[in-house]
């Protein structure tokens, strides 16, 4: 039974609650491709006339879900856990070094520009809990990050229909201008706080 038939059965059989099992296990690092999940639960809602805005409220919780419980995996086992995922999985020494570079850039708003970046996107959340992040920033941020990661991908499913592999193209090409979009709006934020702060 291959992927596809694998959730589109969930959804037939268990509706909402099988997407929000899915997007959990997918934001927790359980090795299924979001690229793949989204734009999927996208065209087997269309399918099946599922509500785009309930569907897409279900994933962002899905995935929060998952990243707090990341998150407090981070808090509880510290840099030793990362150490040892490294040891264990070297592949992953990248992803790992990419969101510690991440969150000494960009601090908080670190976990939101990482959920579009493939190379740090589930990691960061256990990177997020090492560094004992703010829980509230935390839920904030990431909440913002899965919404428009969701959203993107879930949406291209819906209007693309059945065609996985243009999607695939279409996220490479346009990913790159997301980031840079979120990015102006994150400095714009930071300058106009700055502002404010020294006209007190």
């Amino acid at each position: 039974m291959n992927l596809r038939v694998m959730i589109e059965y969930f959804i037939i059989n268990y509706g909402l609650i099988s997407i929000f099992i899915i997007v959990a296990l997918e934001y927790s690092n359980i090795p299924l491709p979001s690229e793949v999940i989204l734009p999927m639960v996208g065209i087997l809602a269309t399918k099946y006339n599922m509500n785009f805005i309930f569907v897409l409220i279900i994933s962002i919780l899905g995935g929060l879900v998952g990243c707090l419980l990341n998150y407090y995996i981070g808090i509880k086992f510290g840099k030793p856990l990362l150490d040892k995922i490294i040891k264990k999985f070297p592949t992953t020494k990248k992803s790992i070094n990419e969101s510690y570079r991440f969150i000494t850039k960009y601090d908080k708003a670190s976990v939101l520009i990482a959920r579009i970046v493939p190379v740090a996107r589930t990691i960061i959340s256990i990177v997020a809990g090492v560094g004992k992040m703010n829980i509230f920033s935390f839920i904030i941020f990431s909440s913002i990050g899965i919404g428009i990661w969701n959203l993107t991908l879930i949406y291209l499913g819906y209007i693309i229909g059945d065609n996985l592999n243009l999607i695939g193209i279409l996220i490479k090409k346009y990913s790159v201008v997301i980031l840079i979009v979120i990015l102006i709006l994150l400095v714009a934020y930071f300058i106009k706080k700055i502002i404010n702060s020294k006209k007190i």
